[in-house]
């Protein structure tokens, strides 16, 4: 909850435009005379509050009560305040108080109570009126329903700290990068490496205090979104700068997204190479440094059969020695590639005289493992090429990082379900699909209820178990082409894919409440949740992301206030 007020914090720009539409509003208001507040078109969710220069409510807009439940004349004088949050109380008194007193706007986050006592996230945003005279002659607000950006923005604080405690056990170099080119968080392996202490580096200039100048233009072109969303995740190289010199880094990139699906910022795991580069690039030159290196390495003739490996191969493979010389090393591969693949890497070596990346291979015993594998072109005086060379090593860990990683950024940590960020990419795929293959589909917004009184009467624990059963149930329902989702809480979202008429989808979400009508056997006890279901159709009620999941949660609050443990459709849908 945040709070800004007085002389010393001013609002940001986006303030300045809800500060400018509230004194508008006052504006019109003193003009019009303040015993007679009509707004002819009050939207929905944006309710309008005036009070007095000694901080007490004068007038609430006509659809308070519908809004809140409170009649506007209890609203009057402190009455409004009991429909605030109990804890968000002392925090919106003392905004009124220093808005009254140097006589400033605020801006202001707490929560509201709806009809049936249901708290819902508001931003206060208030303005000083005064009299055509100059004189301060009290506030005026609007109140604009923020809860599902804001358990969105909570939701996403969550998966971000899980993201950032996962960086923090690993022992690879990791950071998370925004994208004003700042670390937003890293742990301590980077620190190590970069000879500084974690506070310095958070919140430092990543490309200008730590990328080394040669880079930086690579680098800089994902904060400034010249790589696409959908090229990430990816893997590239950078040298950072060291108190022991430039270390080359190969890193691996996974792109966080914010509840709207917008790019959030990038975490980057990175392993340093510089030791095994300079191998690659010099190992013809030390037979020595061959023979003892701890990364396989292999030598080819001009006709790519083997002719010399080290130590590190046979370890890593199972091949010895003499069961390597002379064969061509297609006997590693592991059939997970296509020609394809193997054609493009010849094509780089033909071209470029190198090829890098990361490639499943098979050991002698027949299992797989991932490597990273580096191929160069050697060449005579002639520039012939005489023969390839080949260092690879192990990333079986690395990879297992990676998708952990990956898995805490699109999951639900609870369930196992995708979470808000994978929704949203899923239900922009959905679209997609949908429009080109003219196909409907719903979206159904589902909220528990009763699941306070579980958690108040039960303990968290049980509530999370239930959590999970609700999620196992809710999968035993749909097809595997449809997604389920939660949201946070005791929300989820589905995605019910080619529904063809609408009765199917009322059909699934009937469905759905009869399977979580079931009791819930945890802690030896039985525990009965029912569900409220709000159903919106595409393309016959919105064709955006945002616009399905706004109408699907409408309509659920409508199943909730027409006496929950039911189904709605939003509007009228043939």
């Amino acid at each position: 909850m945040t709070a800004s007020t007085g002389p010393g914090a001013g609002p940001n720009p986006k303030e300045n435009d809800d500060l400018e539409r509230v004194q508008s509003l006052a504006h019109d208001l003193i003009e019009g005379g303040n015993q007679h507040f009509r707004i002819a078109t009050q939207p929905q969710r944006v309710l309008f509050w005036m009070a007095d220069t000694a901080g007490a409510c004068e007038l609430v807009s006509d659809n308070w009560q519908d809004c809140t439940g409170q009649t506007v004349e209890d609203a009057l004088g402190q009455g409004w305040l009991t429909m605030v949050e109990p804890q968000d109380r002392a925090a919106l008194l003392e905004a009124v108080r220093l808005g009254t007193s140097t006589q400033r706007g605020f801006h202001l986050q707490y929560r509201l109570h709806q009809p049936g006592g249901r708290a819902r996230w508001v931003l206060h945003a208030a303005a000083a009126r005064f009299l055509p005279s100059g004189k301060f002659n009290g506030l005026v607000g609007t109140l604009t329903d923020q809860s599902d950006g804001h358990a969105g923005a909570l939701a996403l604080a969550d998966a971000a700290q899980q993201v950032y405690d996962f960086l923090d056990g690993i022992a690879l170099a990791a950071v998370a990068l925004g994208f004003d080119g700042r670390v937003v968080h890293c742990n301590q392996a980077l620190a190590t490496l970069c000879g500084r202490e974690l506070a310095d580096l958070r919140g430092a200039n990543w490309i200008d205090q730590y990328v080394s100048s040669a880079c930086r233009a690579q680098v800089t072109a994902l904060v400034d979104g010249l790589v696409t969303p959908s090229r990430l995740p990816a893997e590239m190289e950078y040298q950072i700068e060291t108190p022991h010199g430039n270390r080359l880094l190969r890193w691996h990139l996974t792109l966080i997204r914010d509840f709207a699906g917008q790019p959030l910022s990038i975490a980057m795991l990175g392993s340093d190479i510089t030791k095994l580069r300079q191998v690659e690039d010099h190992w013809r030159l030390s037979a020595q440094m061959f023979d003892s290196s701890h990364e396989a390495m292999v030598i080819t003739d001009r006709n790519n059969l083997i002719v010399s490996v080290n130590d590190a191969f046979t370890l890593l493979t199972g091949y010895a020695r003499e069961e390597a010389i002379g064969q061509n090393p297609r006997l590693l591969q592991s059939g997970h590639h296509d020609a394809a693949f193997y054609q493009a890497m010849w094509t780089s070596i033909a071209e470029r005289g190198f090829w890098r990346g990361d490639i499943w291979d098979r050991r002698k015993d027949g299992s797989c493992y991932p490597k990273y594998l580096a191929i160069s072109a050697l060449r005579d005086e002639a520039a012939e090429v005489v023969n390839y060379s080949a260092i690879f090593y192990d990333i079986t860990e690395r990879k297992r990082l990676e998708d952990e990683l990956d898995h805490l950024a699109h999951y639900d940590g609870l369930t196992g379900l995708p979470n808000r960020m994978l929704l949203q990419d899923r239900l922009e795929q959905t679209i997609a699909s949908s429009e080109r293959l003219q196909q409907k589909f719903a979206l159904l917004f589902i909220d528990l209820d009763g699941f306070k009184l579980i958690n108040d009467d039960a303990g968290h624990a049980v509530g999370d178990a239930v959590l999970r059963i609700v999620a196992q149930r809710l999968l035993a329902v749909i097809r595997g082409m449809d997604t389920a989702a939660r949201l946070g809480g005791d929300e989820f979202v589905i995605i019910l894919t080619d529904i063809g008429q609408r009765d199917n989808a009322a059909r699934v979400a009937e469905k759905i409440m009869a399977s979580l009508a079931q009791p819930c056997q945890t802690a030896g006890s039985s525990l009965s949740v029912s569900a409220s279901i709000g159903v919106s159709l595409y393309p016959n009620d919105e064709r955006g992301a945002d616009e399905l999941l706004r109408s699907a949660d409408e309509a659920m609050y409508q199943a909730k206030r027409g006496g929950k443990r039911q189904v709605r459709f939003y509007g009228n849908v043939s």
